[in-house]
C-alpha cells in the first residue's frame, strides 16, 4: 500500500469517527462539513488513480445512499 493510500485511509477513519461524533451531538452542520470534506477525499482518490470502490461504498454507507443493485435477470453471463 502506497504511503499516499496509508494517509488516505487514516484521514477518513479520522472523518468517520468525528461524524459519528456530530451524530450523537445532533451536530447537522457539522456532518454536513464531514460528508462534504469525505466526499473531496474520495474525489481526490479518484484523480490519483486510486481505486475508490471500497472508498466510495464508505462514502454510501455514511451518506445513507442505497447502492442499486441489478437484478439477476440483466446479467451479462
Amino acid at each position: 500500500m502506497s504511503r499516499f493510500r496509508r494517509g488516505l485511509d487514516e484521514r477518513i477513519a479520522e472523518l468517520r469517527h468525528r461524524l459519528a461524533a456530530a451524530r450523537e451531538d445532533d451536530d447537522q452542520h457539522e456532518e454536513d462539513v464531514l460528508l462534504g470534506d469525505l466526499e473531496t477525499l474520495v474525489d481526490i482518490a479518484g484523480r490519483s488513480d486510486v481505486d475508490t470502490t471500497e472508498l466510495e461504498a464508505v462514502l454510501a454507507v455514511e451518506t445513507g445512499a442505497i447502492p442499486i443493485i441489478p437484478s439477476p435477470d440483466d446479467s451479462t453471463a
